[in-house]
């Protein structure tokens, strides 16, 4: 599929467009691993994504979500699929003191000031649409990619947040767009995914981590941004 007639493509912020050094994901599974859990990098990535589609399940039989049900919800979900001591609210508490102290750097994802150059000179709107705490324009700021968006969108500020379909209509709105002229890009198959289809918004899934699809979608998917220069050639 080519995208060369949209109006606006969105981004997820955070693993699409940057990251911590080392990852969040991956931050967590150290500090359970120094909390006496063993898990991998690998495998508590996955088990991060699939509690991540089912956050979406939960959010469609319950008919919404809103930003203070992701933070109930998400973190209960991920740990039902894991064998964690009998304590696990002391568990989590440990997980979030030993987190703190993990030092981390935030960078640019390899490629991305190329492909939203790319996308910038052949006059394409550039939006974000973040799960985030408030500060995601700073954090585009941090990693030296803020110029390029005419529109950042994060779930803290406008009280709204993915897989709910609103944040997306919200942005569509903002730039007085319809879901047929905008294309989302995410790294999270809940969250991105799902939640740009329910808008109506087209989607392709940054699937950098390889991981097989969470239900039977017909999605297009992309294991790298710089593919995205042949979708829109």
């Amino acid at each position: 599929m080519k995208y060369r007639s949209k109006k606006a493509v969105f981004f997820d912020f955070g693993d699409t467009l940057a990251s911590t050094d080392p990852p969040y994901m991956v931050r967590i599974a150290m500090a359970m691993r120094k909390a006496g859990y063993q898990i991998s990098d690998r495998d508590f990535e996955y088990e991060y994504c699939e509690a991540d589609y089912k956050l979406y399940l939960k959010h469609k039989s319950e008919g919404g979500i809103s930003p203070d049900n992701h933070r109930d919800w998400f973190f209960p979900i991920l740990y039902d699929s894991l064998t964690l001591p009998d304590s696990i609210d002391n568990f989590r508490r440990e997980i979030r003191d030993i987190m703190r102290g993990i030092e981390f750097n935030r960078v640019a994802l390899p490629g991305v000031v190329e492909i939203l150059d790319y996308l910038k000179s052949g006059g394409y709107v550039l939006g974000v649409i973040s799960n985030n705490d408030g500060s995601t324009g700073d954090k585009c700021t941090e990693v030296g990619i803020r110029e390029y968006f005419e529109l950042i969108i994060d779930s803290t500020n406008v009280g709204l947040i993915k897989p709910d379909s609103r944040i997306f209509a919200h942005a569509l709105e903002n730039l007085g767009i319809s879901p047929s002229e905008a294309l989302h890009i995410g790294d999270l198959y809940g969250a991105d995914v799902m939640g740009a289809t329910d808008a109506g918004v087209d989607v392709v899934w940054l699937n950098s981590r390889k991981f097989d699809k969470f239900d039977d979608s017909a999605v297009n998917e992309i294991s790298d941004l710089s593919e995205l220069k042949k979708l829109f050639s």
